[in-house]
């Protein structure tokens, strides 16, 4: 008698890596696409390799509806303990890499200017010093989920809320309010209270995930915004043309472009995360790539506070 899917017994004995991690991408990334993409294969062998794990296991593992694939409860359940499979294969990974050189791609995520201004320049030391690294930077004012892998690193202004990663604190940034002199003329301003009529330069922004305008409010209350932005460097250089007052990083450098500093002992302070997916943070060239830049950013932004 021929064994069908539906009585067939749980069994993974005759898989291999390749079919398992199908699972893992697809259910990542909710399709065959984006588990192609991930693998470098073609949807046609992820579909394959899929079929094979769902074949051993005896049961549907996803159900097919126009959001696209969908973990089912047995689904979700052989997740789990896949994970914790690749996070043991990560993790032997980093120790038999110990010593060896470090290689591979590794995809940043983070802001616009703590992109540019910062992971950007830490990279020549470490491309420096491991060759063999190649580093992708994606700058986006908009929120990137590394659980799903959309990114290896995420550095942002705010916790991802995610079980998943492996997420920490590497500064505190101050925020200080600038604008021209051309702008400001011949005034005195002493405190907030002075700025009550002034126009400001914010953002255009998703608060939940970009909460700069917050920053802003916290020293003026109800500013007047007459230009909004989604990016650091539009926002700096409107202030440079005399276009209002803005709020700016300490790291932004922004005396460099003829900004005067307002109401020096006035300021925001900000926490800056690095976020790691935490089964990949074993992987060799994840974690000189995280490690180095967690520590370049702290170092420079400590420097640019001093």
């Amino acid at each position: 008698m021929h064994e069908t899917m539906a009585t067939k017994s749980f069994s993974f004995e005759q898989l291999g890596w390749d079919q398992l991690r199908a699972l893992l991408e697809v259910a990542r990334g909710g399709s065959l696409e984006s588990a192609a993409r991930r693998l470098g294969v073609d949807q046609s062998t992820v579909s394959r390799r899929l079929a094979q794990v769902e074949y051993s296991a005896g049961s549907a593992l996803f159900k097919r509806d126009r959001k696209g694939l969908q973990l089912t409860p047995m689904g979700r359940d052989v997740l789990v303990r896949l994970e914790r499979m690749e996070a043991m294969l990560h993790e032997i990974q980093g120790i038999t890499a110990q010593g060896q050189s470090v290689s591979g791609r590794v995809l940043i995520a983070s802001m616009e200017g703590v992109g540019a201004l910062l992971i950007a320049r830490a990279a020549k030391a470490l491309l420096d010093r491991h060759p063999g690294l190649e580093v992708h930077l994606v700058t986006t004012s908009n929120f990137v989920d590394v659980a799903r892998r959309e990114a290896d690193i995420f550095v942002s202004f705010f916790e991802p809320p995610s079980a998943s990663l492996t997420t920490h604190g590497v500064a505190q940034v101050p925020f200080h309010l600038y604008a021209s002199p051309a702008y400001l003329g011949e005034r005195v301003i002493a405190g907030p209270e002075d700025l009550a009529d002034d126009l400001f330069i914010g953002y255009i922004d998703d608060p939940m995930y970009l909460p700069a305008a917050r920053w802003l409010e916290s020293i003026i209350e109800k500013p007047r915004i007459g230009f909004r932005a989604t990016s650091m460097f539009s926002q700096m250089f409107a202030a440079q043309e005399g276009l209002g007052i803005v709020m700016l990083p300490s790291y932004a450098n922004a005396e460099s472009l003829g900004l005067v500093k307002i109401i020096e002992d006035r300021y925001s302070e900000v926490p800056l995360f690095a976020s790691v997916q935490r089964d990949m943070q074993y992987l060799p060239h994840i974690r000189v790539v995280f490690e180095t830049i967690a520590a370049y950013l702290q170092d420079r932004i400590e420097t640019a506070s001093a």
